[in-house]
């Protein structure tokens, strides 16, 4: 695959459709994540998943690899494409794990996990 110039995404805190928050650190070409499941009435937060990932920006397009980490119950591991839409919206074109086609929004540059 040839390079193709990186879109601009930003770093920070992002949801996904579900409310599951997500932050994503862009340096360069290289994108880092930290996504775990929402708290809920039933679930505590990170309790079912939380997972880390590694990847690379590609034109409009982050691939990356990414593996749970044992704090949730889900002990899975995967590759993910992701299309930005712009610089605040993502989408899930295609994963190897549970993602599904979710869509992603940022929504602050920072956010602690106590404000969740």
């Amino acid at each position: 695959m040839e390079n193709q110039k990186a879109c601009i995404v930003k770093s920070g805190f992002w949801y996904s459709a579900d409310k599951n928050p997500f932050w994503l650190n862009v340096v360069g070409e290289k994108v880092f994540w930290l996504g775990m499941n929402n708290k809920t009435a039933t679930s505590q937060l990170a309790t079912q998943w939380c997972h880390v990932g590694h990847g690379e920006l590609n034109g409009n397009h982050i691939f990356l690899e990414w593996s749970d980490i044992p704090v949730g119950k889900d002990q899975l591991y995967g590759s993910i494409t992701i299309e930005i839409i712009d610089d605040t919206h993502l989408k899930v074109i295609e994963d190897s794990g549970n993602f599904g086609k979710s869509e992603w929004e940022w929504v602050a540059e920072n956010k602690s996990f106590s404000e969740l």
